[in-house]
């Protein structure tokens, strides 16, 4: 079973992939190598016949038969191992000198087999290149070489090349084999991972190794998605306590009243507010699920697709204005600054709803008198939007809970809202990513968000 995982590993395959073409590429150059040095051999064994026929050719011209005799003999005396064979003939085809055939007689190059020389393997003759040069009076000499040493350099040329493609092709599949135990061991942990998830241990996560390789960068990440899907379950289990909890309590006066009215005989008018306190009840849930359904569809990150270049100083200009004035009917003060040319790149709507929020928050959570700030600044090739305010505040303890969803402070209980207007901020921010902070101002809250400034140059594109 492993020896086939193995084999059906990537880096495996890769593995042989690489050899196939190593190999191939090697007898590539082994053809070539071949082809240049027994060319190059033969070239240069021609070349030395040709050279000594073209003395012996003077030598016969100078003084004839006679003394072609003489430097024959002389050379044939003074001939090492690998010397070069000779023969003469007269003009009737009777041998004077050698041991050549007399089918070599032949004016040019020819090829001949004759006894081994002792540098041959066992059972096999000399091969031998013969020049013919035919003399003037019908007389020829003949001078041959061993070209048998031009096979056996190609043989040992493709032996040295066969040694190489042997041992890379060993120690290639050897290291194959290693880095795809590796690369197993590291997708078995991957596997053993998944199936304890599957299992419901949703805090295994798949252990790194220290070489810090792609599979390494594979595990981070997919670690970084279980912690995300672990986080989106622990807030689905969190949102399905806060709907019980928050939501039993309307669903549970509503059919209160509505059993109240069935009981009792009333008039026609207390049947009427009865009906219109019910819608109330029934729209403030519908209100709720609404903002539940808009915070989902943000966090899935659909809306990311209409982004544009949006000019957050004058959407912040337009929400001042518009809410100056119910800061003022509300007994508060609403200040607003914001520096000009801040872009960033967003949804405008869902932008403008999370400055509103925040400012109605700021409204509905503070007492009569309050100065609310909302500020926009450039701080270097960032943008800080914040608004804060000189109310109540929010305990430190409270701070880090402020932002979750149906989450309120205990004196706001009793005040309209369904506890989702800074989830839904905090959703929006995290979309656009936005960091976001609370903090508290001794006295009151400040919530800020710094972002990237869009590139100026891109929007005016």
């Amino acid at each position: 079973m492993l020896l086939r995982n193995l084999t059906r590993t990537t880096s495996f395959r890769l593995v042989l992939l690489y050899v196939l073409v190593f190999s191939a590429s090697v007898l590539a150059l082994a053809s070539l190598t071949y082809f240049v040095a027994t060319s190059a051999l033969d070239q240069q064994i021609r070349a030395r016949i040709q050279a000594e026929s073209d003395g012996l050719r003077d030598e016969f011209m100078s003084g004839g038969l006679t003394r072609l005799m003489g430097a024959v003999e002389e050379r044939r005396r003074g001939r090492l191992r690998d010397g070069l064979v000779y023969s003469i003939f007269d003009a009737g085809g009777h041998r004077l000198f050698g041991t050549l055939p007399a089918s070599s007689l032949i004016e040019g190059w020819s090829e001949v087999r004759g006894p081994p020389d002792g540098d041959e393997p066992e059972g096999e003759t000399e091969r031998l290149a013969v020049l013919g040069l035919k003399l003037p009076g019908n007389d020829w000499v003949l001078v041959a070489d061993d070209i048998g040493r031009v096979s056996v350099l190609g043989q040992v040329v493709l032996r040295a090349f066969g040694v190489v493609v042997l041992l890379s092709v060993t120690i290639a599949i050897i290291g194959g084999v290693v880095i795809s135990l590796g690369f197993l061991r590291q997708v078995e942990a991957i596997s053993n991972t998944a199936e304890a998830i599957i299992a419901g241990d949703l805090r295994r996560r798949i252990p790194l190794r220290s070489g810090g390789d792609e599979l390494d960068r594979l595990a981070a990440t997919l670690n970084r998605m279980l912690d995300r899907i672990s986080d989106l379950m622990e807030s689905l289990r969190q949102v399905s306590n806060d709907i019980a909890h928050d939501l039993r309590t309307p669903l549970g006066r509503l059919r209160q009243d509505l059993e109240e009215v069935r009981r009792l005989p009333r008039a026609s008018g207390d049947y009427e507010r009865a009906i219109d306190q019910a819608i109330a009840e029934s729209d403030d849930i519908l209100e709720t699920f609404g903002a539940l359904l808009r915070i989902a569809q943000i966090e899935s990150g659909s809306r990311k697709s209409g982004f544009r270049t949006v000019d957050l100083s004058e959407l912040v200009e337009q929400i001042a204005e518009t809410y100056r004035p119910v800061a003022e009917d509300e007994g508060r003060t609403l200040v607003a600054a914001a520096a000009s040319g801040v872009l960033i790149e967003g949804d405008r709507e869902l932008l403008a709803q999370m400055i509103i929020n925040l400012v109605e928050n700021a409204i509905a959570h503070t007492r009569a008198g309050t100065t609310i700030e909302l500020l926009l600044e450039r701080v270097g090739k960032e943008g800080v939007l914040s608004v804060s305010d000189n109310g109540p505040g929010v305990p430190p303890e409270e701070l880090q809970n402020i932002f979750k969803r149906f989450y309120r402070l205990e004196p706001s209980r009793g005040a309209p809202g369904n506890g989702l207007g800074l989830s839904l901020v905090d959703a929006i921010a995290g979309l656009h990513g936005l960091a976001i902070e609370a903090c508290g101002r001794a006295p009151g809250l400040r919530v800020g968000l710094r972002f990237k400034l869009a590139d100026m140059a891109a929007a005016a594109g």
